[in-house]
């Protein structure tokens, strides 16, 4: 395993996917409950008429990744928890009318991180949870199930003995007439919505791209090896702006949750919904539509973190914008002008993010759907074709 090109752990899932996706497929009534309107988007929607008739559940599943080497190397534990909330809300916040309900934790761990740090890390859960607290919603988020396991010879990071990961569940609720539509139409807006950072995404590349391989940071010779930047933890490089490397890189994921909220609220637009840019960055606009091409022709700026891994990496653009946010870590398709500029001046009262209109939706009259950024930080435009899911 140490020899294979770790970087390239997007065609491995790939692999994966289509595997589970072939057993899967034997038992299909494993899916007779799934709303298939969603199916591919950012969220499952599955129905009980007998429990919620008038409501969907919404699920979704997701960890934190190899972010979780910070913790351990900053001696700060309660920031990723943040990001293991966000990656889940903010796919929920896609639906916009979806109201988070329970989360769900699976944790393995080293004994070092039971004994010292698990205090610490519950303290980032409540938190972000506390964050995605919707004004007047029917009900706020609660902690479901907790699960411990404690796995010393199993889980290991590049700190002895401050292993750990998580695995986070979260279901919430969308009632059945509030559901988007889905299907993006020629001459909707897109309106774009600033990240903080990396948020949760393409940690692996950008582990190995900025530091050094140092004892301090890898003690596993095996993995060691794999790094093959410069830098050490505390370095400051101008293009970051008076942030270390590893303060930049610690940023937690934006969580997008209440506004999404408050916009489903105020326009009750079934056309309006949100895109989650996550892994696959902005492919994701992908996910959804027929016959359509969604044309970023003001993207907003990457942001240093961004211009870091662009200055010390082999990317190309495309490869940029595929593997990371590139300052646009959320965004909206909404139906018209009116809905976009208000969109737009809801999000910048607010003063937590910044909002802007980034694009529109275009008739396409080929087979797959189509991203166009017109204007990438550099070179010609750039163009993400269908979406693997």
């Amino acid at each position: 395993m140490a020899d294979k090109k770790l970087d390239d752990y997007e065609k491995r899932e790939q692999i994966a996917i289509e595997s589970g996706k072939e057993s899967l497929a034997k038992a299909p009534w494993l899916f007779s409950r799934t709303n298939l309107s969603a199916k591919g988007f950012f969220f499952e929607l599955k129905e009980n008429n007998i429990v919620h008739p008038d409501h969907y559940a919404v699920h979704c599943v997701d960890g934190v990744g190899t972010k979780l080497f910070l913790g351990p190397w900053a001696n700060n534990f309660a920031l990723q928890p943040i990001d293991g909330i966000a990656m889940n809300a903010n796919d929920m916040a896609t639906g916009i009318h979806a109201y988070p309900d329970a989360v769900n934790l699976y944790f393995a761990v080293q004994s070092e991180i039971e004994e010292q740090h698990m205090g610490e890390i519950m303290s980032g859960f409540v938190e972000a949870l506390e964050r995605i607290k919707i004004p007047s919603a029917p009900f706020d988020p609660n902690i479901g199930k907790i699960e411990t396991a404690s796995l010393d010879e199993m889980i290991s990071l590049g700190k002895p003995g401050k292993g750990w990961d998580v695995g986070v569940v979260m279901t919430g609720y969308i009632r059945k007439d509030e559901v988007p539509n889905l299907n993006p139409k020629p001459k909707n807006l897109i309106v774009g919505v600033s990240s903080t950072g990396m948020h949760s995404n393409g940690f692996t590349s950008a582990r190995h791209t900025l530091f050094s391989p140092n004892y301090r940071i890898e003690y596993r010779n095996e993995w060691r090896k794999h790094y093959h930047g410069k830098f050490l933890f505390d370095d400051m490089p101008a293009v970051l702006e008076g942030m270390t490397v590893l303060e930049a890189l610690q940023v937690p994921t934006a969580l997008y949750t209440v506004e999404a909220a408050l916009i489903g609220r105020r326009f009750n637009n079934r056309d309006i919904y949100g895109v989650n840019i996550t892994g696959n960055g902005l492919a994701n606009f992908n996910r959804v539509g027929e016959g359509v091409s969604f044309e970023i022709t003001d993207p907003l700026d990457p942001l240093p973190i961004h211009r870091l891994l662009i200055q010390e990496s082999d990317w190309t653009p495309k490869q940029a914008y595929e593997k990371q946010n590139m300052g646009m870590g959320f965004a909206y398709i909404v139906p018209n002008l009116d809905i976009a500029e208000k969109v737009v001046s809801m999000i910048n009262n607010r003063g937590e993010h910044i909002a802007k209109i980034v694009g529109e939706v275009v008739a396409n009259d080929k087979p797959d759907l189509i991203t166009r950024i017109h204007k990438p930080y550099e070179g010609k435009e750039i163009s993400f074709v269908g979406y693997n899911n």
